[in-house]
């Protein structure tokens, strides 16, 4: 509804003032508080007289006749969005979620925004509202555009994928809706406290378990690393925000183990990095219709209404209850196990068997105990190697407020911990970094050739960026077959590529004041710069008999007693049978668990107890396959067998 105020009367005055000064002279008379309070009242009677008129009667009696049935138009959409009212949708997973309406388009939506946008043709309407969210640094507003399809007739109000909370209505829940929905917002009040806490976690204690669903955005890393990130914030605002087509989630899937909760370093080091954050389906609107002049930002009704105040914020001291309620439903992170950028479920609602409230549990725990040395006791190393192994981790300073004991000549190098494991696969090399990890209650962040490629000019910057981020963690780095890095350099002018490859690593290492895991299984030739970097290094050799006895012990161990038929003789076949010994004769660690976890598939399919035949048919069947490869298995051992020039 659009209402022209025609000439109401013939203007006296001579002197028409231009329109800058018309509005410097409307400015300085709203500025003043009686005529801004006369203004208000002057406007609320103007309201009065319109809705009295003949002709808008009849308009405003059926809308708000619709309004109390709780139906509405789609020609009248506008009039249950008034700015400032909160309202509730699912963007995210159909996790409820709290915005504030900013405003609304009544025309046909042809604008493009973040995300996607409608065909010329297309009727719709739009409206934007603003969720809260954290981009690593600050809390802010992040505009959400919300588009409706032309419908027929009405519609429930409650119905629509986003509509006013004073309309939301429960569907199961034996609670009147007024007192559903405070119990909602006592949810998404909890649910913002713990989403205010996450964000504002120091470095090194950014590690979490999950268990939930969540939204997978791949793995790897940007390819060009933002050197300054104050400057990618503003590359970012400069546009709009940016929301990258090829970078819209899968679906969610079922995530466990550890994660980092960190939207800087999703926002930095992410290959498809954006600002604002992803949040589920959400298309971020691009328009910024927000007048900042010093009127608007000193009207304090506009400032209760659009909390404009809110924006820049480092911290939640001061925090509105509605600061909470408004907080999304998910966090930004990364999952250690997977090498996957997520976008992590908060936590689960359900409703109270006690009286039917909404109630929510968190999918991120605190980790218990951070240190922990159970899988490392287990680790089948010389016990003089694991003594090493753990004084030297325990006491690296690396994160921590404690000094060395002494220092380089040149500040800042030689602080790193640096151990290189290598032998043949399958012998506890990857096992022994992700103990040494638990061992120091440091997360393990493992990176491969794909992650730093090999071309020597992104190397640098790769390593670089990949180093920083694991001291921003407090993380043990696990580089994992890093062959190619540690090889000796040539003269020749072929190998000059393989040669700047060592030399960045060996440049890199120098500065690096964190725990370094390096793993190979095959070195032809060892680098003695390399070497010289190494504060520790474990050659690994082929598992003896007594060893593998003890890794199929700790699994079997593992088994309570409904899972497993006759444990004893289970140990007393591994142990005693010459069958076994023929059988896992060449094996490694790896396969051993292979041949277990499979039995314990074959248990499930049969009965859900696993049994001695269980397991000596996938012992049999994997020291076939073994056996038909031996010759080209051990012409390769022999190729990589580790010699130093």
């Amino acid at each position: 509804m659009k209402i022209r105020i025609e000439k109401l009367g013939p203007r006296t005055d001579t002197n028409v003032a231009g329109p800058e000064d018309q509005k410097a002279r409307a400015l300085e008379y709203l500025g003043k508080r009686n005529n801004l309070e006369i203004a208000c009242k002057q406007l609320a009677e103007l309201l009065k007289i319109v809705k009295s008129l003949p002709e808008l009667s009849k308009y405003f009696q059926s809308v708000e006749l619709q309004h109390n049935s709780g139906s509405v138009q789609f020609e009248h959409l506008w009039t249950i969005f008034p700015p400032g009212e909160i309202v509730y949708s699912e963007l995210f997973m159909n996790e409820p979620q709290f915005f504030i309406v900013k405003d609304c388009d009544a025309e046909k939506d042809s604008e493009e925004s973040l995300g996607g946008g409608g065909g010329p043709n297309e009727v719709s309407w739009s409206m934007v509202a603003w969720a809260y969210d954290w981009d690593g640094i600050y809390f802010k507003r992040v505009p959400v555009k919300f588009k409706f399809e032309q419908y027929a007739g009405s519609k429930v109000i409650s119905t629509l994928h986003c509509h006013p909370l004073k309309f939301h209505k429960s569907e199961n829940s034996s609670l009147s809706d007024e007192m559903f929905r405070d119990s909602l917002e006592n949810s998404l009040f909890e649910r913002g406290e713990r989403f205010t806490e996450l964000c504002l976690k120091s470095k090194g204690s950014q590690m979490f378990d999950y268990d939930g669903f969540a939204l997978s955005h791949g793995s790897g890393f940007q390819n060009q690393i933002e050197e300054d990130y104050d400057a990618m914030m503003r590359r970012f605002s400069s546009r709009g925000g940016q929301r990258n087509r090829e970078r819209r989630p899968t679906n969610p899937r079922r995530i466990q183990g550890r994660v980092m909760v960190d939207f800087e370093a999703y926002l930095h080091y992410s290959p498809f990095p954006s600002n604002p954050g992803p949040m589920g389906s959400a298309t971020f609107s691009r328009r910024d219709t927000e007048c900042r002049c010093s009127i608007c930002v000193a009207n304090a009704a506009l400032r209760d209404s659009q909390k404009m105040n809110w924006d820049g914020l480092k911290t939640r001291d001061h925090f509105e209850d509605l600061q909470f309620k408004l907080c999304p439903p998910r966090v930004l992170g990364y999952h250690l196990d997977s090498r996957t950028w997520l976008e992590l479920n908060m936590g689960s609602y359900f409703a109270s068997q006690i009286d039917g409230a909404q109630a929510w549990e968190s999918c991120l725990k605190d980790i218990k105990e951070l240190r922990s040395s159970d899988a490392f006791n287990k680790l089948q190393l010389l016990p003089t190697q694991k003594s090493l192994i753990k004084d030297l981790v325990r006491y690296h300073s690396s994160g921590t407020s404690s000094k060395p004991m002494m220092t380089d000549i040149i500040k800042g190098k030689g602080r790193g911990l640096v151990i290189l494991l290598h032998g043949p696969p399958g012998i506890g090399k990857t096992l022994t970094a992700e103990s040494v990890a638990q061992l120091a209650g440091k997360p393990l962040f493992s990176v491969g050739v794909s992650d730093i490629g090999l071309k020597p000019a992104e190397v640098e910057q790769n390593l670089e960026a990949l180093f920083e981020l694991a001291a921003n963690w407090r993380a043990v780095l696990l580089f994992d077959e890093a062959d190619v890095f540690l090889e000796s350099r040539s003269s020749h002018t072929s190998d000059l590529n393989r040669n700047a490859l060592v030399s960045v690593l060996l440049r890199v290492l120098e500065y690096y004041d964190g725990i370094l895991i390096l793993t190979t299984n095959r070195i032809t030739q060892f680098d003695i710069a390399v070497q010289s970097r190494v504060n520790l290094g474990i050659k690994y050799d082929d598992l003896q008999r007594e060893q593998k006895l003890e890794i199929f012990k700790n699994f079997i161990e593992q088994l309570k007693p409904d899972q497993v038929e006759q444990k004893d003789k289970i140990l007393k076949w591994f142990r005693d049978e010459e069958e076994a010994r023929d059988w896992t004769d060449g094996l490694n660690g790896r396969q051993i668990r292979n041949i277990l976890f499979s039995a314990g598939s074959l248990a499930q399919e049969d009965g859900g107890k696993l049994k001695l035949e269980h397991i000596s048919r996938m012992a049999k069947s994997t020291w076939r396959f073994h056996d038909s490869i031996k010759t080209v298995v051990d012409d390769a051992r022999r190729r990589a067998e580790v010699g130093r020039k």
